[in-house]
């Protein structure tokens, strides 16, 4: 049953990244729609993270007593309307509030999948991992370039309205593994170390700092730089998803081979030094070694962070540190 409800959560992970990056997908595209300029349409990213890291740990904390199964399936199902609303947006205020629902919503789902990836045995639970942070990389591979063809063929609401049916059949879906299974009440919390959380709080915060920051305005960047249009964003997000599915693999095989120390700190390496190549290219390069530079770093970009592995042999998301919701 563990194995059916990781599979469930990789698809969940799948939706959530299609969501969580198709907002820079189409930046250009929203702030034109609701005459905004690109800065404030980015605003949408930025509460996105804010719901994620603040909202998520409230409603888990809030909803410690629900089972596991059915809390999946409702916020999966408030994730759907979130996306919806997010899709009906007319004016910058509606719009920030969908996303940071839908960002609360993102961050209780994945610290779920990092608990059932912990639940598995010791060691499978790297690939256990590696199969939800596939699902993650996939939506970016996939999701996130065909959201940006059908956004630039249909429009961005379009796209949006696509992301809720797939986030309301993945609900139907958790509800109806939900009720062929005996309800049972989350795993007790287990004593974790204050300072290994607050160590795994502060590299996350720098590495999504870091990325996030860069990667909100690629799109606008990558216009300016290597004359990148709709399907050229597209074609640069499949190279950084597939890219970060091969290094799903890799963390999931490094961390159950040597632990996650190894494949962190090469993480956090090769995330840097992808990030200064993009800065490096934004400054100073034009033309065909633009576009060539962009896609050497993005490739990088892509691979470092999944071979950043959040949860050790504890499979402790932050947000699920937080509110010592990690399972042995």
């Amino acid at each position: 049953m563990i194995e059916r409800r990781v599979a469930l959560l990789a698809l969940g992970a799948f939706v959530v990244a299609s969501d969580g990056t198709l907002v820079i997908a189409r930046l250009r595209q929203i702030a034109s729609t609701l005459s905004i300029s690109p800065a404030a349409a980015g605003q949408a990213v930025a509460v996105f993270a804010a719901g994620y890291a603040l909202g998520a740990p409230l409603i888990i904390r809030v909803t410690r007593r629900a089972p596991q199964e059915w809390l999946i399936a409702g916020t999966l199902g408030v994730f759907a309307l979130a996306n919806a609303s997010t899709a009906a947006a007319h004016c910058l205020v509606a719009l920030l509030a969908a996303r940071i629902a839908a960002g609360a919503c993102a961050g209780v789902i994945i610290a779920a999948a990092a608990a059932a990836a912990g639940s598995v045995a010791p060691g499978h639970r790297g690939r256990a991992l590696a199969v939800i942070v596939g699902g993650s990389s996939a939506g970016t591979a996939f999701g996130v370039p065909l959201g940006a063809f059908a956004g630039g063929a249909l429009g961005w609401r379009p796209a949006f309205s696509g992301i809720a049916t797939l986030a309301a059949l993945a609900a139907a879906a958790s509800a109806f593994l939900a009720r062929s299974q005996e309800s049972r009440p989350r795993p007790a919390p287990m004593a974790i170390r204050r300072g290994a959380v607050l160590l795994t709080l502060a590299t996350t915060l720098l590495w999504a700092t870091g990325s996030f920051t860069f990667f909100t305005y690629i799109g606008v960047i990558l216009h300016q730089t290597a004359s990148a249009g709709a399907s050229g964003l597209a074609g640069f997000l499949l190279v950084f998803g597939v890219a970060g599915l091969g290094g799903a693999a890799a963390a999931g095989w490094l961390t159950d081979r040597a632990g996650p120390l190894p494949a962190l700190a090469g993480g956090l390496m090769l995330t840097a030094v992808s990030l200064a190549g993009l800065g490096l290219t934004a400054a100073f390069a034009a033309g065909r070694a633009a576009v060539a530079a962009s896609v050497a770093a993005i490739a990088g970009y892509g691979f470092a962070p999944g071979r950043l592995p959040r949860p050790s042999s504890s499979a402790c998301s932050p947000a699920a540190a937080t509110t010592g919701s990690c399972s042995p």
